[in-house]
């Protein structure tokens, strides 16, 4: 008999302005993060679109308006820095309408990079770095 394990839903998107991707830092780990965050207990059987939609006026500010694409390119395993829970990435394409992006205190830096050249590893680490690798891979 094996013990089901609980896990945390984080929703990260993969924020494009052309050719261009949008990547941060978070603030406490000093890792490389994407926009999105964790699923609240409340949203989970509730539309999941309205947890990213919270997620993006939380980190990137009122006044930007982006697109996601709902069904998600892809999954993966993560830990969350706070605390090492055990966590999955669903990730989503997503592109920037309009509006000035203004990151929160959550984030201590961001970058609009390219696509086709970028080099995750000297921000990201871990699973998150595995994590746009393969987006990297896919999508570039």
């Amino acid at each position: 008999m094996s013990d089901h394990g609980f896990f945390q839903i984080t929703q990260k998107l993969f924020l494009r302005d052309g050719n261009k991707l949008l990547v941060m830092r978070d603030k406490k780990s000093g890792h490389g993060d994407l926009p999105g965050g964790r699923m609240n207990d409340d949203e989970f059987f509730d539309d999941w679109m309205k947890s990213v939609y919270r997620e993006i006026e939380e980190e990137l500010g009122k006044n930007v308006r982006i697109q996601v694409e709902p069904k998600p390119i892809f999954i993966h395993k993560h830990r969350v820095n706070e605390g090492n829970h055990p966590c999955i990435i669903v990730a989503y394409h997503a592109k920037l309408v309009s509006g000035e992006i203004q990151i929160s205190d959550e984030h201590d830096y961001m970058n609009w990079v390219s696509v086709s050249d970028y080099d995750p590893s000297e921000l990201f680490s871990e699973y998150m770095l595995e994590a746009v690798n393969v987006y990297l891979k896919e999508y570039a």
